[in-house]
């Protein structure tokens, strides 16, 4: 045998034995996850960090589309809008059932690693059920309140809880009764909420997107709104802004950057101040109101986090 052949009978030796076999988990995910006490996912990546990040993904995956038809019913009957505002709550109580994740096994093959991602099924059902405690003794507070700020508050509270108690079903195959129905905080919605006209006003040109981000967190919230520098004279309240724009050094052209503050204040009929709200946002666009269409999204969201903050009751 030539020197080039014994090289290469050596190398495919050394291969087959330090390759290690494939383990039955791979192809069937049933073969490492003890089905009963834990849920389990199988990520694959270029190397391991990688694929221990993907085999979370997938763990997160099992508890999309567990929201019940009856779940995205109250969803719709609380504005189109809401379960987009509720994403950041979605994403919390995703990262409470991952919190346990560990990883059982790795395998590496010629081209891929895999990793086998584990939950703790107990573990996980007793952390969404002390997150559902929590939620029903705040509820059990607000419920009590007849207040426009307070029913906006327990209806996310409401919504926040049903998301959490879809993962605790699918999981423990039991229910946690709610001490409030959602049929009772919709009728206490409509009671308080509904009543009321918030006339908004925010002193910024056109086509004002400052004022008209404020106008959709609001209605998305339930409330009636009307707009325009002469207030409605049929408004319960009233909301106004004042926008104050700096434009921000910066060395790159054909780009501008603007710090942008709005101050939001509300005011009852009684011209009574009931709370404010204070935003700022630096952003860069190739002009000012590319940089303000930017913070639009940022504004919403911050709306919609603080809007019990206005007090508007």
């Amino acid at each position: 045998m030539n020197k080039l052949a014994s090289i290469c009978l050596s190398f495919a030796i050394f291969t087959t034995i330090t390759q290690a076999k494939e383990p039955a988990w791979v192809k069937d995910i049933s073969k490492g996850c003890k089905k009963r006490k834990e849920l389990c996912a199988v990520g694959i990546g270029e190397g391991k960090g990688q694929a221990t990040r993907h085999a979370r993904v997938e763990l997160a995956k099992i508890f999309e589309n567990k929201l019940s038809s009856k779940f995205k019913s109250n969803l719709s009957s609380s504005g189109q809008d809401i379960l987009e505002d509720l994403s950041e709550e979605i994403e919390e109580t995703t990262d409470v059932v991952l919190e346990g994740v560990s990883i059982k096994a790795t395998y590496e093959d010629s081209t891929d690693f895999y990793a086998l991602a584990v939950v703790n099924k107990s573990k996980v059902i007793s952390g969404l059920m002390k997150e559902i405690r929590k939620i029903d003794e705040k509820m059990k507070v607000l419920v009590s309140e007849n207040s426009g700020s307070a029913t906006v508050k327990l209806e996310r509270y409401y919504l926040k809880r049903e998301i959490l108690l879809k993962k605790y079903e699918f999981l423990s195959g039991g229910s946690i009764k709610s001490p409030v129905s959602f049929g009772e905080i919709f009728a206490k919605k409509k009671a308080t909420v509904n009543s009321m006209i918030i006339h908004v006003y925010v002193d910024e040109d056109d086509p004002k997107l400052m004022e008209a981000a404020i106008v959709k967190s609001l209605s998305d919230s339930g409330y009636r709104i009307t707009t325009g520098r002469k207030r409605n004279k049929h408004s319960t309240h009233v909301v106004t802004g004042e926008l104050v724009t700096d434009k921000q050094y910066m060395k790159v052209e054909g780009f501008e950057k603007y710090k942008i503050n709005l101050k939001l204040s509300a005011w009852s009929k009684g011209k009574v101040e009931t709370g404010h709200l204070n935003f700022s946002s630096t952003e860069v666009g190739r002009s000012e109101s590319q940089a303000f269409e930017k913070a639009v999204p940022k504004l919403e969201s911050y709306i919609q986090d603080n809007i019990t903050k206005l007090n508007i009751d």
